[in-house]
This record gives C-alpha cells, structure tokens and sequence, in this order.
C-alpha cells in the first residue's frame, strides 16, 4: 500500500505531507491525514455521511485546500464529529476557482472511545504547498493548534 500521508515535525505547530495519484486522491489523503493528528483513526466508524460542496475563494489549489480542511474542521468542531473516510466526486478548475464536491463519513464523538490528541485550530498557508511530479502529487500543510 502507498504512503497516504506523514507526519511533519514543526517547531509550535503540527503538520503533515500527504499523497496522491491525481488531486482528489491528494485531497482525501490530507483530510485522512488532519484526522489522523486529531485522533486515532482505527476508533473511528464511518457511520454518518455528509456532503460537501466547495468553491475555492482564490485561483489555487492551495486556496481550495486550506477551505476544505477549514469545512472538515467546522464540522468536526461544530457537530462534534470525527471523520475518516473522504469520497471526492469533483475537483475541477471552472472560470479560474477550484470547485470540489464530496462525501464524508465518520461519526459523533464517543469519549469512552476517542481520545482527541490534539486539537487544530486552522490549516495555515505557511509552508502551504501542492505540487505535481511526473503525475505523482504531493502536498505540505502546517495546522495551527
């Protein structure tokens, strides 16, 4: 199995790179991964799914990105919901902004079950970074917590 994500060392913050072989593979690895630091993905059910639909407030992928993590946070704050399994339907480029749509399953938080290891307040655009290498993508992120 391919690496979907890693973890990056920061000196205040926590981040991750993450993976793929096109960009919503790319995308539903950095979700995976933002969880993954969040916590223990193998407690985690797939038992709810929400759909979510994106239009990137700037012309970039990053921009998309950064707004994607920011929604996945909103809910998981807002409904109490971990999540961890991310189905990217759309992600295409339209009159110079991203737009994104998808299905997201996870289920409310169980403090007999979860622990939240960490707690991340924002994806931040340091060290932001999506790129494409001989059709393999990669991306950079650094959570704020």
């Amino acid at each position: 199995m391919e690496k979907r994500f890693e973890y990056l060392e920061h000196l205040s913050d926590t981040g991750i790179r993450f993976y793929g072989k096109n960009p919503a593979e790319l995308f539903e690895n950095a979700a995976l991964g933002m969880f993954s630091v969040i916590s223990d993905l193998d407690r985690i059910k797939p038992l709810e799914k929400r759909v979510i639909s994106l239009v990137s407030p700037g012309s970039s992928m990053e921009d998309l990105l950064v707004l994607w993590l920011e929604k996945l946070l909103y809910c998981h704050e807002v409904d109490k919901m971990l999540f961890l399994k991310f189905k990217i339907s759309f992600l295409k480029e339209h009159s110079k902004r991203y737009k994104l749509s998808a299905a997201i399953f996870g289920e409310k938080i169980d403090h007999l079950r979860h622990e939240i290891k960490i707690g991340i307040k924002a994806p931040t655009y340091h060290q932001l970074k999506i790129e494409n290498r001989n059709n393999s993508w990669r991306g950079r992120v650094i959570f704020d917590i």
